[in-house]
């Protein structure tokens, strides 16, 4: 049986009936006395006489040509698994599908809207593509501010910026202006949350898959009502058919200031990564500081040498 929540239901019921019914039908029109005589007359130029059996071939061939009509139709007249699907059935199998303690490596690109002040630009990174790391609720990014080193947020929510092996800074999530609290936000792709957004959130429907590459299913989501900053306003996925992973993913955000942010994840690879590598201390050298609230002045400092007063004014 076919559980219920089953995204690639089989075919409605029905189907095999009606191309019984019709076969059974056009069975009936066949002169199976005829076919018989004639293949019988042929077998007769070879071999020794045939005898018919007693059987009805009449009700003989009609069973054989409802049996290959049917074969024919499993595999032609029947809708396919895909087709039954709906876009939210894609969706609930990727998140029942989605794992938050795997490693997953994405490029990821952000298109900012026209004529923003440049501290935004360099905060987003806009316009270079980025490797985003993710495990559950941690993240690292490559190249980091400013195409320097790395950054991301740690087990424990901490935010840390690593422009370069010889010292790290480190905030808390309360410590963070609202500008590197926005860079966060759409830094942190966590796929399960955001899948359950998109579930609950959002009018979903089907969007045009990739020409190329494994066989996928695109959806597109639009949100119900409106939008507010920092808010995904609109999103396309492409979930692979077999494994149900999310190949890529496009979010568009509006900013404060106006406009939206387009951001463009793509899947690069799954491989499993040492537990440092989201954490400051992963990308600064042997017994190199990670300076905390503990050292503010220190703190300022790596920031200062990398950012400039800008970026780091209210830090």
């Amino acid at each position: 049986m076919t559980p219920p929540n089953d995204p690639f239901p089989p075919p409605e019921p029905g189907l095999d009936a009606l191309v019984r019914e019709q076969l059974d039908a056009e069975a009936g029109r066949v002169d199976a006395g005829r076919m018989w005589d004639r293949l019988a007359g042929q077998l007769r130029a070879d071999a020794a006489p045939v005898t018919p059996p007693p059987r009805n071939w009449a009700r003989v061939a009609a069973g054989f040509a409802t049996a290959a009509a049917l074969l024919v139709a499993a595999f032609v007249l029947a809708p396919t698994r895909d087709a039954a699907a709906t876009p939210a059935q894609v969706v609930e199998s990727a998140r029942a599908a989605y794992r938050p303690d795997a490693d997953r490596s994405y490029t990821q690109t952000v298109q900012l809207p026209p004529n923003l002040p440049a501290p935004m630009s360099l905060l987003f990174d806009s316009g270079r593509a980025v490797t985003v790391r993710t495990r559950g609720d941690r993240f690292v990014v490559t190249p980091g501010l400013g195409g320097r080193g790395a950054w991301g947020r740690d087990a424990n929510g901490r935010v840390w910026i690593a422009p370069t092996r010889d010292a790290a800074a480190r905030f808390t999530a309360a410590e963070l202006p609202p500008p590197v609290q926005d860079a966060v936000k759409i830094r942190a792709l966590e796929v399960g949350p955001l899948l359950d957004e998109v579930l609950k959130d959002f009018d979903l429907a089907w969007a045009e898959p990739p020409a190329r590459g494994a066989p996928t299913l695109a959806v597109r989501a639009t949100r119900r009502g409106e939008t507010f900053a920092g808010q995904i306003h609109s999103a396309e996925l492409v979930v692979e058919k077999d494994t149900r992973v999310v190949r890529s993913l496009v979010l568009r955000r509006p900013l404060a200031v106006g406009g939206l942010l387009t951001l463009t994840f793509t899947l690069a690879d799954t491989t499993e990564r040492d537990p440092a590598d989201y954490s400051a201390e992963g990308h600064v050298g042997p017994g190199q500081p990670v300076y905390d609230a503990s050292r503010p002045v220190l703190r300022r400092r790596v920031l200062l040498q990398n950012l400039g007063d800008v970026i780091v004014n209210g830090l």
